[in-house]
């Protein structure tokens, strides 16, 4: 059978039908965007901290427990802590208590001197009120620190997972199956990862969290393009890309609110249920990748209930035209294809076109992923309220992406990806320099840096349709970005050594 798809948007038309469908994953990207990061920044987070010690904190009481950990600079309060508790240098070069060491002994005009011990009774944290995370509940501090910065690389690697596996699923199982095979994990690992009894639990769910997501963003966005019309598809695709990062500001907000870090991800676990339970009922399969699997049957079936919801008065001899051959050269034409060589993506390699842009584009997605993701998982080594932090580096992705649209129809996609990504270099080349010198100064460059980076994904993913066939180039598009991504964890996997070794 052979259906041609200005045959197939003729008869669908573009109405009620398709208009719920796109209404249903655009939904889905809005309620998705806080997943990404709920586990890497906010889930893990360590507040501040240091030995706990039965003399300092034995007698605090819930109502007169102090909140803050004062410096040793402070006079009022350095005396006594020194009494236990040594000092030594932050990342920062700022004097600080130590985390994970305490003096042996009780303290004596000359006792305490280079004898210290582990923490042999637990942490205090100094945490604001009403918060509890990961990092507090298994004390993943000082000899587990390590485990920290895992879970980002864990969020990675199940995107590679989803990039690699979610290309086969939506074109062996239809588009439908596969974004409702990710909205259901997605869901799922959510809310599993607030049960978890261990914190290995809280790594693995983050992983099949993002293949899910990874699979659903995937699959959604070609359904998207497959319902549309070519004329309203641009304006989809933005509008997909803009939900998705107005999600993404609304994570902040979100962990305000739910500062318990398992009803954090429980919440939003049930969150995703909104945009689960409306699919399950409303998207349809793609009339298109039916038409290319030859599923007549469940295809017409379709195609009615899109007639009837649209208003189109199907005939039997519009029915009939579906099983039309496409041209009256079919025989032709069917001779030359036996002789051709069946595309793959090793011919992204074999021709030489296409393999100097994989290079020049495995490049653009390494610098775009590297400032992006380190902006966002930056955030909390920032000084000031994590959350507003959070907030401004994440609320930047949308004037971002808006900015960088306006900018392509006056400059074009190339010279908006020079201009943006030029302009993110120079931002975080000048952050270390002013973070000796003033912390609003600090966090200014962060959220330009996020601006501009986020306006830089759209001028990549708007430069990469060029080159490549309409049949593959959002493949394509996914697996250069994974590994971009992928090849940017390398600097994380050498902190994580670096924390177990020191």
């Amino acid at each position: 059978m052979a259906a041609p798809n200005d045959i197939l948007g003729r008869l669908a038309g573009f109405g009620l039908f398709q208009k719920r469908i796109i209404a249903v994953i655009l939904f889905a990207s809005f309620l998705a965007g806080p997943t990404s990061f709920v586990s890497s920044v906010f889930a893990v987070y360590t507040p501040p901290h240091r030995c706990y010690v039965q003399e300092l904190d034995g007698q605090e009481t819930s109502s007169r427990k102090t909140t803050k950990l004062l410096s040793p600079t402070d006079s009022n309060v350095s005396d006594i802590i020194s009494r236990y508790i040594p000092t030594e240098n932050g990342a920062d070069d700022e004097l600080r208590w130590s985390q994970c060491y305490m003096y042996n002994n009780t303290y004596t005009d000359n006792s305490t001197a280079n004898n210290t011990i582990k923490c042999n009774e637990g942490w205090r944290y100094f945490e604001e009120p009403g918060e509890f995370t990961a990092s507090m509940e298994f004390d993943l501090v000082c000899d587990k620190a390590w485990v920290v910065p895992l879970v980002a690389s864990f969020m990675m690697f199940g995107l590679m997972l989803g990039s690699i596996t979610g290309g086969y699923v939506s074109d062996r199982f239809g588009r439908k199956t596969a974004s409702l095979t990710g909205m259901v994990a997605l869901t799922v690992s959510t809310l599993l990862i607030s049960f978890t009894p261990v914190w290995i639990g809280i790594h693995l769910m983050t992983l099949v969290q993002e293949f899910a997501n990874i699979i659903r963003m995937a699959s959604g966005i070609v359904l998207l393009n497959e319902v549309c019309p070519n004329k309203y598809r641009h304006r989809i695709s933005v509008s997909n890309i803009l939900l998705s990062s107005v999600g993404s500001a609304f994570l902040p907000l979100f962990a305000f609110c739910f500062r318990n870090w398992r009803y954090m991800t429980g919440a939003l676990g049930i969150v995703q249920l909104f945009a689960l339970l409306p699919a399950i009922f409303i998207l349809e399969e793609s009339l298109k990748w039916l038409s290319q699997k030859g599923k007549e049957k469940q295809l017409k079936k379709i195609l009615y209930k899109a007639a009837e919801l649209n208003k189109i008065d199907l005939k039997k001899t519009d029915m009939t035209e579906l099983k039309k051959e496409p041209s009256q050269n079919s025989d032709k034409s069917g001779e030359k294809d036996t002789n051709k060589e069946k595309l793959s993506y090793l011919h992204l390699i074999k021709i030489p076109f296409l393999r100097k842009r994989i290079i020049i584009f495995s490049l653009a997605w390494l610098s775009l992923s590297s400032s992006f993701y380190g902006l966002s998982l930056n955030a909390n080594n920032l000084k000031g309220n994590r959350y507003l932090v959070f907030l401004c580096v994440s609320g930047a992705e949308t004037p971002g992406h808006i900015l960088s649209m306006l900018t392509i129809q006056k400059l074009g996609c190339r010279l908006t990806f020079v201009i943006f990504n030029t302009i993110t270099g120079v931002v975080l080349l000048i952050t270390p320099i002013l973070q000796s010198v003033n912390n609003v100064a600090v966090i200014a460059c962060n959220v330009v840096g996020k601006l501009f980076s986020s306006g830089c994904f759209v001028a990549t993913v708007r430069v990469h349709r060029r080159p490549f066939p309409n049949t593959s180039q959002e493949s394509v598009i996914w697996r250069l970005l994974i590994c971009g991504k992928n090849f940017w964890r390398i600097g994380s996997f050498c902190d994580i050594f670096r924390h177990h070794c020191a």
